[in-house]
């Protein structure tokens, strides 16, 4: 099963948010299982800037040991997940999908379409109104098809 996984679900699992348990739980499981996971690169690089951010401002971290686990934090996010493939095209198509109000969602719902992805999976499924896959949030696809 190829699946994208919302940039939401992994910053749960590396701030550990309120939804910590249920992301990490979710990932672990996909893991285990004949699953091929993605991100979009788009997705990638606010993981890595957000990372950042909170270790520089909750933390307080400075560097180079901040920049340290950065770097340990998204390697271990690109061992678990490979990058959907995205062109320009896919990019216009995106940002003209007027089933979208959120414009970075829809770009999203592009590249799991590129990657022929079976599901994408989010925290905020509501977003996704016209998505064309089947958008689950982690609690729902982990009840309807991992038990």
């Amino acid at each position: 099963m190829k699946i994208l996984i919302d940039t939401n679900i992994i910053l749960e699992i590396i701030l550990r948010r309120e939804c910590f348990d249920v992301a990490n739980h979710l990932l672990t499981t996909l893991q285990e299982g004949e699953h091929k996971l993605y991100i979009t690169s788009g997705g990638f690089y606010g993981l890595l800037f957000t990372t950042d951010k909170y270790l520089r401002k909750v933390l307080e971290m400075e560097n180079p040991r901040r920049t340290d686990t950065v770097r340990s934090l998204m390697t271990q996010v690109l061992n678990v997940v490979d990058v959907a493939g995205q062109d320009k095209q896919a990019l216009i198509r995106g940002i003209h999908d007027m089933g979208f109000k959120d414009l970075e969602d829809s770009c999203q719902h592009q590249a799991a379409q590129a990657e022929q992805c079976d599901y994408l999976l989010t925290f905020n499924v509501k977003d996704y109104t016209g998505s064309t896959i089947p958008v689950l949030s982690p609690q729902e696809f982990m009840s309807r098809l991992l038990w």
